[in-house]
């Protein structure tokens, strides 16, 4: 997975960081040596706004006025088993406005049949948006889950231009 990930010496260990968008604010989690532990969703103002001058801060700045970015962080993938890191390693490269089916995914993964397996690594993805798991919908174009709701994924999705 090391081929799209890039460390960023700005970001520090053991903190969090917020970015405001629309509907509410992203809030990026750190750990051990600054990497990003996990990407959320606060859509109820939980977290008090921090604001960060990381590449990730900016690039997510970026994302929601409509760009697409290189995701360049490092994640900490602890605890992901060898299906998960290959269905992440996939679904990293659904490119910005298209979207991938929960089977198509699991068939190149080597998996066939294997579409609610790569729904339930959907559902622990830690880092939405670097690992755009909301790029991945049913098949016959239904729009599928999103573990922050559906409306969070229909607004993602209209940022890149496509209507579910």
């Amino acid at each position: 997975m090391d081929t799209w990930i890039m460390g960023d010496p700005t970001m520090l260990s053991g903190t969090y960081f917020t970015v405001p968008f629309e509907m509410g604010n992203v809030v990026v989690h750190t750990g051990e040596g600054g990497r990003v532990s996990s990407i959320g969703f606060d859509l109820d103002g939980r977290y008090a706004p921090r604001r960060s001058a990381s590449k990730l801060g900016i690039a997510l700045t970026r994302y929601f006025e409509g760009n697409d970015v290189a995701w360049e962080v490092e994640l900490d993938l602890k605890g992901l088993t060898r299906f998960g890191q290959r269905v992440y390693e996939r679904v990293a490269r659904i490119p910005f406005g298209t979207v991938s089916t929960y089977g198509e995914i699991a068939a190149e993964v080597g998996c066939v049949g294997g579409a609610r397996a790569v729904g339930q690594a959907m559902a622990k993805n830690r880092f939405p948006l670097v690992l755009p798991c909301h790029r991945v919908i049913s098949c016959g174009g239904s729009i599928g889950g999103f573990s922050s709701g559906i409306e969070l994924k229909r607004y993602l999705l209209s940022l890149e231009g496509l209507r579910l």
